[in-house]
């Protein structure tokens, strides 16, 4: 998917930021590649809707301050209580420069095991990668049915990755794993207590 975000220059900088939110508009930065930092601003609702479709991650082509630029969000400040964007920090990147951004996991699937009433374990939100700007995956994929038993662990090492894209991420670092729910471990717990209670009763009747 492309993603476009329509911008115009900022004029209004410091502690008078709060008249641009006041407007409608989100107050923003371009920097990097060597380049003066620049003001600029944007509609929330444009924001949003890329956010939405998933592009915290990927490449977003900036319209509005003379040619098009190619950046990636760097940082992203939202209001603590409304959840609303505060400001946003945008780098600049050259399309034939690798860089190194942060992927999230979606997964593919079903584990057998979580039918049977195990729980599943998200170890890694995100995986920072490294690659042309070009190159950027919208995700990383696991694939949650090699989880079969509580034994099972996906790894980074076991993630499909795509061709020009190099992860940085340690290979044997897990990605996802299955533990035992609550009320598996209490009916076990439950279970044993039976078992050693049987096994008394019987060496009871036996002696006497």
């Amino acid at each position: 998917m492309d993603y476009v975000l329509n911008v115009e220059p900022r004029s209004i900088t410091g502690r008078h930021v709060k008249q641009v939110r006041a407007a409608g508009f989100v107050p923003a930065i371009v920097y990097g590649q060597g380049e003066p930092a620049t003001p600029i601003q944007f509609r929330e609702i444009d924001m949003v809707r890329i956010l939405r479709s998933g592009g915290l991650s990927q490449l977003i082509e900036i319209r509005g301050l003379g040619k098009p630029m190619n950046v990636l969000i760097k940082d992203l400040q939202r209001h603590p209580i409304r959840r609303t964007l505060l400001h946003v920090d945008f780098y600049r990147v050259q399309m034939d420069v690798k860089i190194q951004t942060d992927l999230p996991v979606h997964t593919v699937g079903e584990s057998e095991a979580l039918k049977g009433g195990a729980v599943l374990i998200h170890h890694m939100d995100a995986i920072t990668v490294e690659c042309l700007p070009g190159d950027i995956p919208e995700a990383l994929v696991a694939d949650l049915s090699k989880l079969k038993t509580l034994n099972d662990v996906i790894t980074v090492a076991d993630l499909p990755i795509p061709e020009g894209v190099e992860v940085l991420a340690e290979p044997e670092a897990p990605v996802f794993s299955l533990t035992i729910s609550r009320k598996l471990a209490e009916e076990s717990a439950e279970g044993e207590e039976e078992g050693a209670e049987a096994e008394a009763g019987e060496e009871t009747v036996a002696e006497g």
